[in-house]
């Protein structure tokens, strides 16, 4: 009897376990969570089970997501996207443009819904005005607004499909610009954006995880130097050339018609390898720059105590013979370095001209110079000086032997000008990509396009521009497209 009566007890105890089972996969409750936490940036306003709507900081398409619910309780009826949760980390992938709906407890009064949006409710919407057939890859630009009355301390970097249609994100409360892709000497993708706030370039791995923040090392009796956010060379986790405004305090420019006290801001910048200074450059060490300066910047010598004489705003490797090519606004020129010496191996443009340009061939405020592989000189011109205002891509096919330059190809449109920043990049099928920087002392070119893409026969083939908010204008320092796999 004992027996029948212990197996009788096993049996009410199964049963009692089948029922609660049961009662947890159809009559749980309790469908709170306590918090949610994603793996590619941080949501806000911070979680509060009562508020259903939320951001985030950083998201993207482009990688697989984890999704952690620190309370997980295999007990409750857990569904994001759909999809039941199985624990406490989930692994998702997003398609583009999805929210993250985490829902709680089944389709019913028990039922809570968290929803974080894909895009942030004040990042600027892009607008596509033109796609005709564009070329293949993503566009890396970044959002920051420029004002006078309406200052926006919010920016985004961002990667866009040829829909304009952010695939991955970030915001930053700091000024971040310059967004860039690597593929290193050493076959590693790395990306990167300079962030001017903290006076440092964030490298990111594939992931777009930050594993590196760059300055300038002590050396030649200075101390570290914050790195200026215009551009810099990456080789790979070990090799950079990092560039910097550094301030020349009370030189005297009785000489130039200035002042006898007068600080000067030059260009410097140095070339590291494993945490080593291999070569450092500055133009404090060539006074004849300060006597070719633009000359709607030279009565400052005398006018302001502070002067920006030079104003890089770009540098890059020359690919035919490796030395430096350096863009520099305030000298409307364009300068080789040699890589060895430091010496000035040429100058395009400017009242010192090597090259002796004339006409169309002047340039004016220059940004984004670049040699092309076939040797040919590419940039931005932002056309400052000019009469009428025009900014343009150009490309100059250069003989550096008898410095001779001809315009092998130009882009622009009647009426339109950026006089600050600006970008000029021609893609592996031959069309060219331009990043029309910005203008905020006109709101008709400042609704204008931001990003064109036109073919070797100057068709557009993608244009886009950026929301702007009342009294404050969206800008890309730069655009880049990369035809790049993930």
């Amino acid at each position: 009897m004992k027996k029948y009566i212990n197996l009788y007890k096993s049996f009410l105890l199964l049963l009692v376990v089948v029922m609660c089972h049961s009662c947890s996969e159809d009559d749980i409750t309790d469908t709170t969570l306590s918090s949610i936490e994603i793996s590619t940036g941080s949501i806000y306003p911070e979680f509060n089970p009562e508020t259903k709507d939320y951001f985030i900081t950083s998201l993207n398409t482009l990688k697989n997501i984890q999704i952690t619910l620190n309370d997980y309780d295999h007990s409750k009826k857990i569904y994001i996207n759909g999809v039941r949760v199985q624990n406490k980390i989930t692994s998702l992938k997003l398609n583009i443009g999805d929210d993250i709906v985490i829902q709680s407890g089944k389709n019913n009064e028990t039922s809570t819904k968290y929803t974080i949006h894909y895009l942030p409710s004040d990042m600027p919407k892009i607008n596509v005005i033109t796609k005709n057939n564009p070329s293949d890859g993503y566009i890396f630009i970044n959002q920051f607004h420029l004002s006078n009355s309406n200052p926006n301390s919010t920016n985004y970097i961002a990667i866009l499909n040829n829909d304009g249609f952010p695939v991955y994100y970030k915001k930053s409360n700091n000024q971040i610009v310059n967004f860039k892709y690597f593929e290193t000497n050493t076959n590693q993708k790395r990306y990167s954006y300079n962030d001017n706030t903290l006076g440092k370039i964030i490298v990111m791995d594939e992931n777009f995880n930050e594993i590196k923040q760059l300055e300038l090392l002590p050396n030649n009796g200075h101390g570290a130097i914050r790195t200026d956010n215009h551009d810099f060379v990456y080789f790979n986790d070990y090799h950079y050339i990092l560039p910097a405004y550094v301030n020349r305090p009370g030189v005297n420019m009785n000489a130039y018609g200035g002042a006898n006290s007068v600080e000067l801001i030059d260009f410097a910048f140095q070339e590291i390898v494993n945490g080593q200074v291999i070569f450092e450059w500055n133009s404090a060490n060539f006074p004849e720059f300060l006597q070719h300066t633009d000359p709607i910047y030279y009565n400052q010598f005398a006018t302001r105590p502070k002067v920006d004489y030079f104003h890089f705003n770009s540098i890059t490797i020359d690919p035919n013979d490796n030395n430096f090519i350096v863009s520099a606004r305030h000298m409307n020129q364009i300068y080789k370095i040699n890589r060895t010496s430091g010496q000035i191996m040429w100058r395009f443009g400017g009242s010192n001209d090597d090259f002796n340009l004339t006409e169309n061939k002047i340039i004016s405020h220059p940004h984004h110079a670049t040699i092309l592989t076939n040797g040919n000189l590419l940039l931005f011109d932002n056309g400052v000086t000019k009469i009428p205002k025009q900014s343009r891509l150009v490309e100059f096919a250069i003989d550096e032997n008898n410095f001779t330059a001809t315009i092998v190809n130009q882009y622009t449109e009647i009426g339109r000008y950026f006089d600050i920043m600006g970008s000029a990049q021609k893609l592996q099928n031959g069309n060219y990509f331009i990043g029309w920087g910005g203008n905020i002392t006109s709101q008709v070119n400042a609704n204008k396009s931001d990003i064109t893409e036109v073919n070797a026969n100057g068709n557009i083939v993608l244009d886009m521009s950026f929301s702007n908010n009342p009294n404050s204008f969206t800008y890309s320092y730069r655009a880049l497209k990369y035809n790049i796999s993930f």
